[in-house]
Formats: C-alpha cells, sequence, structure tokens
C-alpha cells in the first residue's frame, strides 16, 4: 500500500475570511463554497506547489481538524488498521456501497482521513 498526503483540513469561524486570506498571502485559488454532509460550509484552497487546505467553516473550533491521505487499497488499509488496534472513527461509503473514506484518531487525538483517489 502507498499513501500521500492529500489536505490539511483547518477549522475557521469566517470562512470568506479565510479563502481571501489564504488567496491573498499565498495566491492559493479557493475552489466553489460547498455545504458538507455534516451541514457546514466548506472549500479547498489550492496553493501552487502545496498540499491543498481544506477550509472548514465552524462556530465552535479553531486549527486543524485533520490530516487527508489518499491510499491506492482503501480495503486493505482498513484490514490493516483493524488488525492494528487503531481507533477507526466512522467509514463513509459510495451510493453502491463501496468504502471511499475512514477516519481514524490518533495517539493525540487527532483525526486522519483515508480515501481513494478523487
Amino acid at each position: 500500500m502507498t499513501y500521500r498526503l492529500e489536505h490539511i483540513a483547518i477549522c475557521c469561524k469566517d470562512l470568506d475570511r479565510a479563502a481571501e486570506f489564504y488567496g491573498k498571502l499565498f495566491n492559493g485559488v479557493p475552489t466553489e463554497i460547498r455545504k458538507g454532509a455534516a451541514g457546514y460550509r466548506f472549500c479547498f484552497v489550492k496553493i501552487d506547489g502545496a498540499t491543498p487546505i481544506q477550509l472548514m467553516e465552524s462556530k465552535d473550533k479553531e486549527g486543524v481538524h485533520h490530516y487527508g491521505f489518499v491510499t491506492d487499497d482503501i480495503e486493505q488499509a482498513v484490514k490493516s488498521y483493524a488488525k492494528e488496534g487503531a481507533i477507526i472513527l466512522r467509514e463513509n461509503r459510495d451510493q453502491a456501497g463501496k468504502l471511499t473514506t475512514v477516519f481514524l484518531q490518533d495517539p493525540n487525538g487527532m483525526e486522519i482521513e483515508i480515501r481513494v483517489p478523487r
């Protein structure tokens, strides 16, 4: 299995202001703002040569929310995590029931997202 850091998700109180900040200071290009499954607004900011930043609007949290990785074999990855005793927080599946994303918790309580490539 291989892994690649895909994004870093940051909670922010004002999504529009945060997207403008990363755009002005780092020449970041924000994607269209969408609404997540849990009801929060989010976008990705693409910065040339860097891993994208996912900005997630939150009224009560600020700072890094999770790190996102992609893997070439998510089914095998989940089997490996279970065997090693990892704390699996949740799994997401597509409409056909195929596993697309899994969230783990690291020893410090940080969430880690592992998904199939987009």
